[in-house]
């Protein structure tokens, strides 16, 4: 099991086994971003699929994964910008799509903001915040989840 943060539980999910483990680097509003090392493996990552639920947008990658459960930015290479909301904004379009498929080429990181690059020119931002609910999840290469 590896550590991440305090006052976040994490476990690892790998073929047919299931670690358990309490992180030890995050305080107890538990919801900043892993700190940049811990996020490298998105880099080169394709984005394989877009899930939308009621609740979050989850993304998946070649290696790892991301559920938003609070506000993500779509950041266009034509220069538009769309934030989406899970609480707000239901029936605002989402034009991710033309993500798939697509290479993560830069991971920017600030304490409650996630900027993902990506190979076509467009970006996404997800943020959090430091309060007593979760903005997310976080999945490594692993299989192990952060929470923030």
């Amino acid at each position: 099991m590896r550590s991440g943060g305090e006052g976040c539980i994490g476990w690892n999910l790998t073929g047919s086994s299931i670690e358990f483990g309490f992180c030890t680097a995050h305080s107890a509003h538990m919801h900043p971003f892993p700190d940049l090392p811990q996020l490298q493996f998105l880099i080169g990552s394709d984005l394989e699929q877009i899930c939308l639920g009621i609740w979050q947008i989850d993304l998946s990658f070649s290696k790892g994964a991301i559920s938003v459960q609070g506000d993500l930015e779509h950041l266009a290479q034509n220069g538009s910008v769309r934030r989406h909301n899970t609480d707000e904004d239901r029936l605002v379009p989402i034009c991710l799509h033309h993500l798939l498929g697509q290479k993560v080429r830069t991971v920017e990181r600030e304490p409650f903001l996630l900027t993902l690059g990506f190979e076509g020119g467009d970006t996404i931002r997800i943020f959090s915040e430091d309060g007593p609910y979760e903005s997310g999840h976080l999945y490594n290469e692993a299989g192990l989840m952060t929470v923030f």
